[in-house]
């Protein structure tokens, strides 16, 4: 079953953590700043689902034996679709807490927090996240089937976490607004460009933030390419899908955002007969790569038998079978054995990002973007 978190949900949550906070034996300004931030955003959110008001100890299992809990984000049809090809075989095992990056990333660090994350798979959000839950030990080791038919470039994680999927930051735009379209991250500095660029707030989503520490680390390890986008005056949006619809509907010409939406959108314009405008640039430099980890949540209260189904999922993810689901949406598989998706180059050229090392300059980064969306 798929189920969406709703404002409620978020509240809860925002509760736990600073019941948690009062009796965490450690923290520092650096966590306070980051879940004062969580808070705020937590208390604005509105999609739909009834949240267990139960209490989070550490060391408990939320759930119940035969079932487990997965926190996803990605389209809603893929979601359904892997659900049903998993369950085909083993029955109602599986529940779906459907939500965006940005209140996955959220809710994970609220429970983690508050003493024990609640969900037994976490797959999602932002790679960041990953290498954090890992350094900090929340993470279960395990090595999945189907580990051999991935490309060399996607193992890693060290068991810890397993790369599920690759998207690309790309430069989208609208073709009938445009008629020479940056070939570059770079061009997108020109003045032609001036406040006609528009990307998600890294403060809002956890995909912005992984694409602006790929940005960071495209730059050298700098903030002089961000900087010069807020010089350019950069719209900045909430949600990746508005970046998308934004540049559709006219509003903005060009804008920075994940590939796979666009591919989405132009599935289905040319699946209900109408044409839209959108349409990739595949950046000279190179398209950014933002993996989609999966994880096992370390939990030792967790029953043999959700332990089994959680590691059968991973499993599953990683099989021909699930690749081939999530490339019918967009998203690039690690498996040397499946094709990617219709409308990605076959010679494209990528820029890869060093997770490990952004993640140990995460507040360094979102503490610039602040900086710079507060001088704005």
């Amino acid at each position: 079953m798929i189920r969406f978190l709703n404002k409620k949900g978020y509240v809860f949550i925002a509760l736990i953590l600073l019941i948690g906070l009062m009796f965490s034996a450690c923290s520092s300004n650096e966590i306070v700043n980051d879940i004062e931030e969580d808070k705020r955003t937590a208390e604005s959110k509105e999609n739909e689902i009834s949240n267990d008001n139960s209490s989070v100890t550490k060391g408990s299992y939320h759930g119940k034996e035969g079932k487990i809990t997965v926190y996803i984000s990605g389209p809603e049809q893929m979601l359904e679709k892997l659900e049903n090809e998993f369950e085909a075989d083993r029955g109602d095992v599986v529940d779906f807490l459907h939500m965006g990056c940005g209140p996955l990333r959220q809710k994970v660090y609220t429970e983690k927090e508050a003493g024990q994350i609640q969900a037994d798979i976490v797959w999602g959000s932002d790679p960041l996240m990953y290498t954090d839950l890992a350094d900090e030990g929340c993470l279960k080791k395990y090595n999945p089937k189907g580990y051999e038919a991935m490309k060399a470039q996607y193992q890693a994680g060290d068991g810890y976490y397993t790369l599920a999927n690759e998207r690309y930051g790309v430069i989208i735009y609208n073709e009938n607004n445009v008629k020479e379209p940056p070939k570059s991250f770079g061009d997108l500095k020109n003045e032609d460009w001036d406040s006609n660029i528009i990307m998600t707030d890294a403060t809002q989503s956890s995909t912005a933030l992984a694409l602006n520490a790929a940005l960071y680390q495209m730059s050298g390890n700098n903030f002089d390419y961000l900087i010069a986008l807020f010089d350019n005056h950069m719209f900045l949006t909430k949600k990746n899908g508005e970046v998308s619809s934004k540049i559709a509907e006219g509003e903005f010409d060009t804008g920075i955002a994940p590939h796979d939406g666009v591919l989405r959108l132009k599935k289905k314009a040319k699946k209900e007969g109408y044409k839209t405008p959108i349409d990739i640039v595949w950046p000279e430099e190179g398209a950014l790569a933002i993996q989609r980890p999966i994880a096992i949540i370390k939990n030792e209260a967790r029953p043999e038998e959700n332990d089994k189904i959680a590691k059968e999922f991973v499993d599953f993810i990683l099989s021909k079978k699930a690749q081939k689901i999530t490339t019918q949406f967009g998203f690039v598989s690690v498996r040397d054995d499946v094709e990617i998706p219709s409308g990605i180059p076959q010679n494209l050229k990528i820029l890869p990002v060093n997770w490990e090392f952004t993640s140990k300059h995460e507040k360094e980064i979102r503490d610039e973007f602040r900086n710079l969306t507060q001088k704005k």
